[in-house]
């Protein structure tokens, strides 16, 4: 039998979950969490103690407090800072994903995350992943939520001022595929 390669692991924890039940989402409609940070560090350490039948531990592992929504808690910052902390070097990474929620209603969270990380980079510019469906009515219904659309606009512009490259991704359904001409 074939034992698990167990030298990199990524550990993620919806501790506060997410703001949005859009209708494109892989991990379904979830209850909103709310896991302390004395329990984030507890699953920490059970995986820093984790050994398999041999005594060997996990090379290098990532934590992250998020799995669907990131910085959705008004603690964002001091969970980045635990995540860093707790996690081997080189294994908390963002990639493209910022919260659009949060951009929209935390002036200095685009220039936080400017300075805190870098993003999947496009010329040497971190980039942001932005989710439309079509425009307001089809976006969204797409994010479940009433005013995604507009928080969406309001998150290119914060990005842009913020020097990220807002990326965004459209989603064509048969509700938003007149508007995407609009787009241009």
């Amino acid at each position: 039998m074939n034992k698990w390669n167990m030298e990199k692991l990524g550990v993620a924890v919806d501790m506060a979950g997410c703001p949005n039940n859009c209708r494109h989402c892989w991990l379904g409609k979830q209850k909103n969490g709310n896991i302390s940070i004395c329990e984030f560090r507890n699953i920490a350490a059970q995986f820093k103690d984790w050994k398999d039948e041999s005594g060997k531990a996990i090379d290098k592992l990532g934590f992250s407090t998020w799995h669907r929504e990131p910085d959705f808690r008004d603690d964002y910052r001091e969970l980045w800072e635990l995540e860093k902390e707790l996690s081997s070097p080189g294994m908390v990474q963002r990639f493209e994903l910022l919260s659009i929620w949060r951009l929209a209603r935390d002036k200095s969270y685009a220039k936080w995350a400017a300075d805190a990380f870098s993003t999947h980079a496009e010329n040497g510019k971190p980039v942001c992943q932005i989710t439309f469906f079509g425009m307001e009515e089809a976006t969204d219904w797409g994010v479940n939520r009433k005013g995604a659309f507009k928080d969406s606009i309001l998150a290119t512009n914060r990005l842009l001022d913020a020097g990220i490259a807002p990326r965004w991704q459209l989603f064509a359904t048969k509700r938003g595929l007149g508007d995407f001409e609009l787009f241009t």
